[in-house]
């Protein structure tokens, strides 16, 4: 990654040099019913928030022409790469959208269009700093939940939650979530959640 954060502006979007790939679609289960035929597939990289830097005070969706080349120099650069792993979505696409850290910065209020708040290095899961994470805060009432107070990304946000609720609440929610877990074994999960929420 060093090597790929030293390269000029222009050298970048054609040499990724690692991409996440996931089919957001695949996970629910009711997109074949909705969407037939149809699948939504997510390819995230990191890149320098400088590259595109030229770009931060242009409002959203009216940063020029040449801001959209920029980014779809990336994403085409990925979709060919991801082609070679799936060749049957070659001829498939049918909508592309393309995120840059000014869309971090602009949805979400991150510090130069970061993904993730909290540095994630080796420091940052050292168990005595992990011990001393905690939700609650020297401030009444107010708590901090989300990726910054157990891990990154989805799992990490869906933990910072449960761990929060649980300070709120003053109870171990894993315990009833395990106890739920065996309750709901060997029924029809979906039909109970279904009269759970509908």
């Amino acid at each position: 990654m060093d090597e790929f954060y030293g390269m000029s502006k222009e050298e970048a979007p054609e040499n990724v040099p690692n991409m996440f790939v996931t089919f957001p679609s695949v996970k629910d289960t009711t997109a074949k019913i909705r969407h037939p035929g149809k699948s939504c597939m997510t390819i995230v990289t990191m890149v320098n928030y400088e590259w595109f830097e030229e770009w931060k005070d242009g409002s959203v969706r009216k940063r020029g022409e040449d801001y959209m080349q920029y980014k779809m120099r990336f994403a085409n650069h990925m979709f060919d790469w991801a082609c070679q792993c799936f060749p049957k979505l070659k001829d498939k696409l049918v909508f592309m959208e393309v995120s840059s850290p000014l869309s971090n910065k602009h949805y979400l209020g991150a510090h130069a269009g970061a993904t993730y708040g909290t540095e994630h290095d080796l420091k940052r899961f050292n168990p005595v700093f992990m011990a001393n994470n905690r939700c609650d805060t020297p401030v009444k009432n107010l708590y901090l939940t989300g990726q910054d107070v157990f891990s990154c990304g989805i799992a990490g946000v869906l933990h910072g939650g449960l761990i929060c609720a649980s300070t709120v609440l003053n109870q171990i929610l894993y315990v009833d979530l395990l106890l739920l877990k065996n309750k709901l074994k060997g029924s029809n999960i979906i039909q109970t959640v279904r009269k759970m929420f509908l």
